[in-house]
């Protein structure tokens, strides 16, 4: 009487059994490589779009040097929400503001629902004069970096888990087909015996 180990029969981590196939080994491979995968590709994608994230930051920052504040003054009151914009917090009013070279510029601003009149508004402008949103801040920069780098990763584990379940399906698609194979040969002897 031959005394093993319970654990001889081991091979690769997987316990050998005898209705274990070739391609179940083939489905753990797949799995486990595309776990892999996932942790060396995610490392590396995330520095990769976090460089560019921040390389564009920095551009639009430097594009944006020549925005500045002014102050418009309003050439008309609001009474209300305008239906311009859909919001119920800010209207839309025509404003003057100064531009370079001693001109100004007339054009529509959002602002308050209780703006009057001659009233000054601060707003930001481009290098030429036209309303601008404000400048990337350093804060701003950051969390597109961020953002970049989760989309980065959230879109690789969506299509590495797509990979996994494509390729299971294959190995499902395989699995079922020898199955229908064995029962072609086992099941005349199993429903005779009867």
């Amino acid at each position: 009487m031959s005394l093993r180990h319970p654990l001889a029969n081991r091979t690769h981590g997987c316990a050998r059994n005898p209705l274990r196939r070739r391609i179940d080994d083939v489905e753990v491979a797949i799995m486990t490589g595309l776990v892999v995968a996932f942790l060396i590709a995610a490392p590396l994608l995330s520095i990769m779009t976090g460089r560019i994230a921040d390389a564009a930051g920095l551009r639009e920052q430097r594009a944006e040097q020549a925005w500045h504040q002014v102050q418009a003054v309003l050439l008309q009151g609001t009474s209300g929400p305008n239906s311009q914009d859909g919001g119920y917090d800010a209207a839309w009013a025509t404003a003057r503001w100064p531009i370079s070279g001693g001109r100004s510029r007339t054009g529509v601003i959002a602002v308050g629902l209780d703006a009057k009149a001659g009233q000054r508004v601060t707003i930001w402008v481009t290098g030429s004069g036209q309303v601008t949103r404000p400048p990337l801040s350093h804060d701003d920069v950051l969390d597109g970096i961020a953002n970049a780098v989760l989309a980065t990763v959230a879109g690789l584990a969506v299509l590495l888990a797509l990979a996994g379940v494509a390729g299971r399906a294959a190995v499902n698609r395989r699995r079922m087909a020898a199955w229908g194979r064995a029962w072609e040969v086992i099941g005349p002897r199993w429903t005779s015996r009867r």
